[in-house]
């Protein structure tokens, strides 16, 4: 390509005698003072000649048949799709050749030669302008495919003309003629402002460089960096916006955990105060009590004591978040790592206890053993507040319900409930109805939902006659028990790649120990890419597999193994999936219906901690949990699965790399179907 470092300005004259070609040399570099260079070649070493000079910008080919005319033109092809071919001859045939074929001109020698060093001017300035717009072209081309950065550019009216191939987002050819909020089926507001700041780009003229964009998915929060400026003509007409992102989702998390380090240091004053106010008062009612001769108030001072303790604890936790510490050895000797769970029924009677009132009631519709997989110094105050909240508001009778939902719980009551303009604003630090609150109750939950990564909803109750007050919280993992036991065994019999790879995995057996050998390729299994080996087989009803992975030779950070049920074994189906990756610890995934983009969380614990899975589906209920020695189990996600009968349940291996294949040796698998209670 060294080439486009030099201006095409050399005629290369070839044909004719020496005489003929001297004057066509002499009219074309002085005729018309233009001083194009010239240089003359022989027919024979044309193509060499072309091949060595970086600077020819065009052929003039004098006094040539129709075979001359030919060979000048294939040379002057393989030199350049584009250079020009200027035909100055007698012969009629060669005037016939020239009109069928591209960027070729005839002109006969009776032209006069200021005319013929018109031509060549033109030829070259022709010339010049259509290498430079297809060495721009194809470095756009380039960059579109290749480049791996979301780059586009649309028309007037926001209509996407070019689009980006880049990894986790549809073909190109599906953006085309269309605006954001069309290309995108989720639609959300940040579509709509993106389809808006098109229109602007387009109509004012003015740039937009450097917006933050942000935008959830089934993966969660991204953020992009983006950058649109005018896409004008020749003229300087705007014909619409061209623009490119960069995913600045890493920074913007980073950022945001320090505004939450910095938001719960100037809050956790306040917590404190409130959170101790009620036990402090209980503590010195007591005392005055126990002054008075009363024995059974020093029970209640402990009693008092040990809760202050608890919610110091709890806010300590809640003020430095769950994933702040660094392990230490110790802790890894005994695997205390990982996520944890909470027992939801009792602990909400635990705080029952301590707040409830005679005259108040309360309903825990919770099926006895549901965990929250979160630490219970985080939810604890949650469901305080809440619990404190209705017994304010709702009135000394009021009656309290627990219960859970698909994806997550909800605590309601049969007060007054909470106003529809109000509901957002009592979530708000500092919002209080009452002259000497406050404001910090529920603020506190707003924290934990925060620090969880959950969603709040507040609705009316379905609790009683009135109104009531319902907090929902949803994206928060509850797993509620399903009582099944193993049953018959089921044998993985079959082997094969889903999804475009690249490279062919396989699966073999060790006769000698049972342990599984599956080797995969693919570039990943998420959002709408599910490209990987699955060794599998086929179940009816409920059904169980687990085993352990000793081994994973990882090709890239996010290479992964583990055990997976799926739909069926179309690339697009309703899975879940459950096992280890290269550096990022334990992935659960999950399509909740078929079509969908897939979700993942990665729980960033140690590699090896634990090293043992278990998937249960059972009707269409998916439970994934851990353990790190095959006995005692530990659930981390339960979720709604679209999944028919039969299901396909096996071992998935992907490499994360579209070039190179990854290795797992699974052993002591078993797969078995269930017996669930109806």
């Amino acid at each position: 390509m060294r080439h486009l470092l030099a201006d095409p300005t050399v005629a290369l004259v070839v044909g004719g005698s020496a005489d003929d070609r001297d004057r066509v040399r002499t009219a074309i570099a002085d005729g018309d003072g233009s001083g194009v260079p010239v240089v003359v070649a022989d027919r024979a070493d044309l193509a060499e000649r072309l091949s060595a000079r970086d600077d020819a910008g065009c052929v003039v080919a004098v006094g040539v048949d129709e075979a001359a005319f030919a060979d000048a033109y294939e040379a002057a092809r393989a030199a350049s799709d584009h250079l020009p071919v200027v035909a100055y001859t007698h012969d009629e045939a060669v005037a016939v050749a020239v009109a069928s074929r591209a960027d070729c001109r005839y002109l006969p020698r009776s032209a006069s030669t200021e005319t013929l060093a018109s031509v060549v001017d033109a030829a070259l300035d022709t010339f010049r302008e259509r290498r430079q717009t297809a060495t721009d072209s194809s470095i756009l081309r380039t960059f579109l495919a290749e480049g791996q950065i979301t780059m586009f550019a649309k028309d007037d009216e926001g209509r996407y003309v070019r689009m980006a191939d880049v990894p986790y987002t549809p073909d190109p050819e599906e953006f085309l003629g269309k605006t954001d909020p069309e290309a995108f089926d989720h639609s959300s507001d940040a579509d709509r402002e993106a389809y808006e700041d098109d229109l602007r780009v387009a109509e004012t003229g003015e740039p937009i460089r450097r917006q933050i964009e942000h935008f959830e998915t089934q993966g969660g929060d991204h953020w992009s960096e983006v950058t649109k400026v005018p896409w004008r003509d020749d003229d300087g007409r705007v014909l619409g916006v061209v623009g490119y992102a960069l995913d600045v989702s890493e920074r913007m998390q980073f950022q945001r955990r320090l505004e939450e380090q910095q938001r719960r240091f100037d809050q956790f004053a306040s917590y404190v105060s409130h959170d101790l106010r009620t036990p402090l008062q209980i503590s010195v009612g007591a005392l005055e009590r126990a002054r008075e001769g009363h024995e059974t108030a020093f029970e209640r001072i402990e009693r008092a004591n040990d809760r202050i303790e608890e919610i110091l604890e709890d806010l300590s936790a809640l003020s430095k978040g769950d994933r702040s510490v660094d392990l230490s050895e110790e802790v890894l000797d005994v695997l205390d790592v990982g996520v944890s769970s909470t027992e939801l029924a009792p602990l909400v009677e635990q705080v029952w206890s301590v707040h409830g009132t005679d005259e108040a009631t309360l309903d825990v519709a919770v099926p006895e053993g549901t965990e929250i997989i979160a630490e219970t110094e985080s939810v604890r105050p949650l469901v305080e507040n809440l619990l404190k909240n209705a017994l304010d508001h709702a009135g000394p009778d009021v009656t309290v319900r627990v219960g859970t939902t698909d994806r997550g719980f909800y605590v309601e009551d049969d007060g007054p409930g909470i106003p529809e303009t109000e509901r957002e604003k009592v979530l708000e630090a500092g919002y209080t109805t009452t002259e000497d609150g406050t404001g910090t109750g529920l603020a506190i939950v707003t924290e934990t939902v925060d620090q969880q990564g959950w969603e709040i909803d507040i609705r009316e109750s379905e609790t009683g006659g009135s109104p009531g007050a319902r907090f929902e919280f949803d994206e928060c993992p509850v797993v509620v028990p399903e009582p099944a036991e193993p049953a018959d065994p089921v044998e993985l019999t079959e082997s094969l790649d889903v999804g475009d790879v690249s490279v062919p995995g396989s699966s073999e057996r060790d006769a000698a120990d049972g342990s599984w050998r599956v080797v995969g390729n693919g570039r990943d299994i998420w959002h709408d890419i599910d490209e990987f080996h699955f060794l599998h087989g086929e179940v009816h009803g409920p059904v169980r597999i687990e085993g352990r992975i000793a081994d994973l030779d990882a090709v890239h950070e996010y290479s992964k193994a583990g055990l997976m049920v799926r739909d069926t074994l179309a690339e697009d189906a309703a899975f879940a999936f459950v096992g280890a990756t290269g550096e990022h610890g334990t992935e659960t995934m999950w399509r909740e219906e078929a079509g969908a983009a897939a979700g993942s969380d990665q729980l960033e614990e140690p590699y090896d901690a634990y090293p043992w899975y278990r998937l249960d589906a059972v009707d269409g209920t998916v439970t994934l949990s851990w353990s790190t020695d095959g006995e005692d189990w530990q659930a981390i996600d339960q979720r709604r699965i679209g999944l028919a009968d039969p299901v396909v349940v096996g071992l998935a291996v992907c490499s994360h790399s579209p070039d190179e294949t990854s290795e797992a040796v699974f052993e002591d698998v078993t797969v078995r179907e269930l017996d669930a209670d109806d």
